[in-house]
C-alpha cells in the first residue's frame, strides 16, 4: 500500500513539471529587416500623413543601388534610405510620406539601423522653389497651378482625338471607348507624389465613383486641396517598374486654366 502511495506521488510530481515548462515564457527572437527584403528605392507612398518634410543632410553613406542620409529636421535627427542619386551634405531636401522600419539591416555597411525611413520621391529644395508653400488666395485653376517644366514633352507626334470633357465615372464605365484619346477631367487632388520618374504622379478624385483615386502624371506640379481641370491621354494596363503598375492611368496631363 505505501509503495503504491510513493508511485502516485511520483507521478503527481512529474504532470506538475511537465505543465510548468510548457507555461514557462516564450522568447521571442527580434526580426530585422535587409535592403533585399525591403528596397528603400521601392516605392513606399503609403503613408497618411501627405504633408512634405524639410530635412537638411547631415551625413552620407552610399551603396550599389541606393543612399542613407541622416537628416535633421527641427531639432530631430534621423535617417532615410533612397534611391540612388546625387545629394550634398548640408542641403536641404523634401520628401512626403515614406514608410518606417525597424533594425533595417545594411549589408554593405554592415550596419542595423534601429530606425529609418524609406522614402521614394526625395526632392530637393530647389527643385520644389515654386510649390506654393501656403494655401491658394483664390479658388481660381490659374492661382492653384504652381510649376511646369519646359523640357519634358507633354504630347507625343501622333494625333490625339480629343474626347472632351467627362466624369471619372464615365470613364471607368468603358475605359476602352477612350483609349489612346485625350479628355478633360475636372476635381480635387488629393495628393501628389512629385518628381518620381521625370513627372509627378496627381491623384484626382471628382465624387463621381465614390473615393476612387484617378491617377494623372504630369510636368505640372499643382498642390494638395487644389480644384483642377487636366487635360491628358488615356492608357490601359501601364506598367512603370518599380512597383508602379496601372489598370487606368491618364498621362501626359496639361493643367486648363
Amino acid at each position: 500500500m505505501i509503495s503504491r502511495f510513493k508511485y502516485t506521488l511520483y507521478f503527481i510530481g512529474i504532470l506538475m513539471l511537465m505543465t510548468a515548462c510548457h507555461n514557462r515564457p516564450k522568447s521571442i527572437a527580434p526580426t530585422t529587416t535587409t535592403e533585399s527584403s525591403q528596397d528603400p528605392s521601392t516605392p513606399t507612398d503609403i503613408s497618411s500623413n501627405t504633408k512634405f518634410h524639410s530635412v537638411v543632410v547631415t551625413e552620407i553613406l552610399p551603396t550599389t543601388k541606393y543612399i542613407y542620409l541622416k537628416v535633421r529636421e527641427g531639432r530631430e535627427e534621423f535617417w532615410i534610405a533612397t534611391g540612388k542619386k546625387e545629394v550634398k551634405k548640408g542641403e536641404t531636401y523634401l520628401y512626403s510620406g515614406g514608410l518606417l522600419k525597424t533594425n533595417f539591416r545594411s549589408e554593405e555597411h554592415n550596419r542595423v539601423f534601429e530606425k529609418i525611413y524609406l522614402v521614394s520621391n526625395l526632392i530637393s529644395k530647389g527643385d520644389h522653389t515654386n510649390l506654393a508653400k501656403t494655401e491658394p488666395k483664390s479658388n481660381s485653376v490659374a492661382d492653384k497651378r504652381i510649376t511646369q517644366k519646359e523640357n519634358i514633352p507633354t504630347h507625343t507626334e501622333k494625333e490625339i482625338l480629343h474626347k472632351g470633357a467627362i466624369t471619372i465615372a464615365e470613364l471607368l464605365k468603358d475605359p476602352g471607348k477612350y483609349e489612346g484619346h485625350s479628355v478633360e477631367i475636372s476635381g480635387t487632388c488629393v495628393k501628389v507624389n512629385p518628381n518620381i520618374m521625370d513627372r509627378n504622379w496627381i491623384h484626382v478624385q471628382d465624387g463621381t465613383q465614390d473615393d476612387f483615386d484617378l491617377v494623372v502624371t504630369s510636368n505640372t506640379l499643382v498642390s494638395e486641396g487644389s480644384n483642377i481641370t487636366m487635360r491628358a491621354i488615356v492608357a490601359l494596363n501601364r506598367d512603370f517598374g518599380a512597383g508602379y503598375s496601372y489598370d487606368l492611368i491618364l498621362e501626359n496631363g496639361t493643367l486648363i486654366e
